[in-house]
């Protein structure tokens, strides 16, 4: 499988790896993937309109080490925290995996190049759930366009409050 590209047909749910044939064999798989394909971001996302470049490889370098790269693109629209309403976020991630088989050593915690991560081999690694994880670890905690007003703001500037009615309730 020296190079694979899945048809539009192929959903990424059922799309499932051996991590050290793929890596061994050189495979590659592009997709384009819909946000409403990966379930673990839905709370997140204003809207699941909107599509993901997924770029997979992996490979053996000179050392005999099993590598994966992970290439991600897209701008998701993501539910504002002060606005509530929708705020793209441009995403470009490229995560390179060292892939680690049973029993070997892990590379220490401290490696001085931050692009690259450990992770464990699987015999069957779900490409979902990969791309799910390396997503949610790039989205912001709390997401937010870089100028809004807030509910509340608005609210204050367009008139009395609505607790304005109950402060004249209670004086009588």
């Amino acid at each position: 499988m020296p190079h694979e590209r899945l048809s539009l047909s192929d959903s990424i749910a059922e799309t499932v790896i051996d991590c050290l044939e793929f890596a061994r064999s050189g495979g590659v798989l592009e997709r384009r993937v819909g946000l409403g394909e990966l379930p673990r971001l839905a709370d997140l996302l204003s809207t699941s309109d909107g599509f993901l470049s997924v770029r997979l490889e992996g490979w053996r370098d000179d050392e005999g080490k099993s590598w994966l790269q992970l290439d991600l693109a897209g701008e998701p629209v993501l539910c504002c925290q002060r606005c509530l309403g929708g705020v793209k976020f441009p995403l470009a991630i490229t995560s390179r995996l060292q892939l680690m088989a049973p029993g070997e050593d892990w590379p220490d915690d401290d490696l001085d190049d931050d692009s690259i991560d450990a992770i464990a081999a699987e015999t069957a690694l779900s490409v979902q759930d990969l791309v799910e994880d390396e997503v949610l670890l790039a989205l912001p905690i709390a997401p937010r366009h870089e100028e809004c007003e807030s509910p509340s703001a608005s609210a204050s500037e367009h008139g009395s409050s609505p607790f304005s009615a109950l402060a004249a309730l209670k004086k009588h």
